[in-house]
């Protein structure tokens, strides 16, 4: 986009669509993520790529205030990472489907103008069920991609995002609706839209369709993730918010971060884990309420698991971290055990860190 493309005239906050808190929690992460991740990926190549699929208007209103959407996000923290030299050159397709919705996101990104020199930002009004995959031979195979897919109701085809994440150095972030996907599983008039975000019908089969309740979405959360095919699956549940009027104890929608490699895991653990309701229960209401709030882990889990698991072996700390990514821990939690238990239950031997560390190449030798 150029500044010589025109902008709409601003909208007044009334006209703006209202933002719930639960529904921004997947931007916050989305903020918290992207810059660590291209850091890391821009520090050993030469062009990074980020694709919005469903992009929106740019910006809403949430408790009066204006915020930016996914879009807006990506090409803010996109510009300062060129700009910084983190990243040499980076590529962003916002992809739409309405065109009242590109164009107010032309209007906000105007905002942002003019963008450096090496920030390619493509504002594209398109179905991305049909476009994603016409986007994705042109891509090639060198440039590692993130993908933000955050519709209001049922993802991407199954088949489509498999695609996707067969892409090396390629990660997805999924806001899976549960609560609309819930309300298909049964209705025959919709059995199509579900043949097509299964890329069949083997799904009207399985144990979940005669469930209920939180056993019915253990079951089907477990078996859309084993339907992605990649190594690893991390999900963020997000429950009603007050303003849904809704149970506040019910599960609104998921975040599934799907990657295959165990690093990017580990880091959107580190994003995720502080933002729950409580720390490492990665479960978000929209507000700390009493009721809603679950057990947190203590170390003492984790020292119990790693002695148990690990007995009498030897490996490294990232090694270990990367083994147990399902735990809800996060480095710090490793780091602190595994000092704790040092000279008792296990020994370290220290390859990366100095005298009293522990990260990185470190062996852990477990007694």
């Amino acid at each position: 986009m150029t500044g010589e493309e025109q902008a709409n005239p601003p909208l007044g906050i009334e006209e703006i669509d209202h933002l719930k808190r639960v529904s921004r929690i997947k931007h916050v992460i989305l903020a918290k993520y992207f810059p660590p991740w291209a850091k890391i990926l821009g520090s050993r190549n030469t062009q990074l790529v980020y694709v919005d699929c469903f992009a929106g208007p740019g910006q809403f209103e949430m408790e009066g205030n204006l915020v930016e959407g996914s879009p807006g996000i990506a090409v803010r923290e996109g510009a300062k990472l060129v700009r910084e030299g983190a990243v040499q050159n980076l590529l962003l397709y916002l992809v739409d489907e309405g065109a009242e919705q590109v164009a107010r996101l032309k209007t906000r990104l105007g905002e942002q103008l003019p963008y450096p020199r090496n920030l390619t930002v493509k504002v594209i009004c398109a179905d991305s069920r049909s476009f994603i995959p016409t986007l994705l031979p042109g891509l090639g195979s060198s440039a590692p991609a993130f993908f933000f897919i955050d519709p209001y109701g049922h993802p991407l085809p199954l088949p489509l995002i498999k695609k996707i994440l067969e892409r090396p150095r390629t990660e997805v972030l999924i806001n899976l609706m549960w609560f609309q996907i819930n309300r298909d599983l049964n209705n025959p008039k919709v059995k199509s839209r579900l043949n097509d975000l299964f890329g069949g019908t083997e799904w009207q089969n399985q144990p979940f369709m005669t469930m209920h309740g939180t056993q019915r979405e253990k079951a089907f959360i477990s078996y859309f993730n084993s339907q992605l095919k990649c190594k690893y699956v991390l999900p963020f549940k997000v429950r009603y918010d007050i303003e849904d009027m809704q149970n506040t104890h019910r599960t609104k929608y998921y975040l599934l971060h799907a990657s295959n490699h165990p690093k990017a895991t580990l880091l959107m653990k580190e994003v995720m884990w502080p933002l729950g309701d409580e720390e490492g229960t990665f479960a978000f209401s929209g507000g700390r309420q009493e009721f809603l709030i679950t057990e947190t882990p203590t170390e003492q889990e984790l020292e119990s698991m790693l002695v148990q698991r690990f007995s009498g072996k030897e490996i490294g700390f990232d090694q270990l971290r990367e083994q147990t990514w399902d735990l809800p821990f996060i480095e710090k939690h490793y780091r602190s055990v595994s000092k704790r238990m040092e000279g008792k239950e296990l020994t370290v031997i220290r390859v990366t860190s100095a005298k009293t560390g522990i990260k990185g190449a470190d062996r852990i030798r477990f007694n």
